[in-house]
């Protein structure tokens, strides 16, 4: 199957939608304020403790929330219907009707859904690999945490990127790599867009 540009954009965004919520469940509920003030600081939450930053993601009219992003994740699902084999859209459609909007529920779908689209086409679990990985090094820049894991594991997606024939996305890699802050990060999650949007 030749997957289509719009279709690895999907898949990709689904990837960091996931591993978003699959961050924020590892720390809920938050304890300590100043590491739920660290957090809100680096996503514009503006909370300043632990209470007030566990309310925020469990309302879910709330863009942050627990809810809100899991939203966005089943949308990418159903718009990958034809893309993904019929057992793993199967499996991850009856997952997110399970799933209510309660924090505890959505955290056990996410990784069972990561599990699933392990298990996915080559090509498919490229593109995942490489939204999960851009989301973890999004997370790390703005936490100020150790990046060094996640961009050699970035450096081999962009290396298998560049067999397939995406060779324009190597240069705003190796800026990135070489010099990993806000701006280079940046500059580089827009070339992907760009991709995304042309023929590759």
């Amino acid at each position: 199957m030749i997957l289509l540009s719009s279709n690895a954009q999907q898949i990709f965004w689904l990837a960091r939608y996931l591993t978003r919520v699959q961050y924020l469940c590892s720390q809920f509920p938050f304890q300590a304020d100043d590491a739920a003030k660290k957090y809100a600081n680096a996503f514009a939450l503006g909370e300043h403790d632990a209470a007030s930053l566990n309310t925020l993601v469990q309302d879910a009219q709330h863009f942050a929330s627990f809810a809100q992003q899991f939203s966005c994740a089943k949308d990418n699902i159903q718009d990958l219907r034809g893309v993904l084999s019929a057992k793993s859209y199967a499996e991850l459609n009856q997952l997110i009707k399970n799933a209510s909007e309660n924090s505890l529920d959505i955290c056990d779908v996410v990784s069972e859904c990561h599990e699933i689209l392990e298990a996915e086409a080559q090509d498919i679990f490229l593109f995942f690999m490489l939204g999960q990985y851009v989301e973890q090094l999004d997370r790390q820049l703005r936490l100020k945490q150790d990046t060094q894991v996640t961009l050699n594991q970035l450096d081999q997606v962009i290396d298998l990127l560049t067999q397939l024939g995406w060779s324009g996305v190597k240069a705003a890699w190796q800026q990135l790599h070489i010099l990993p802050n806000s701006i280079n990060f940046y500059h580089f999650s827009d070339h992907i867009q760009h991709l995304f949007e042309v023929d590759v």
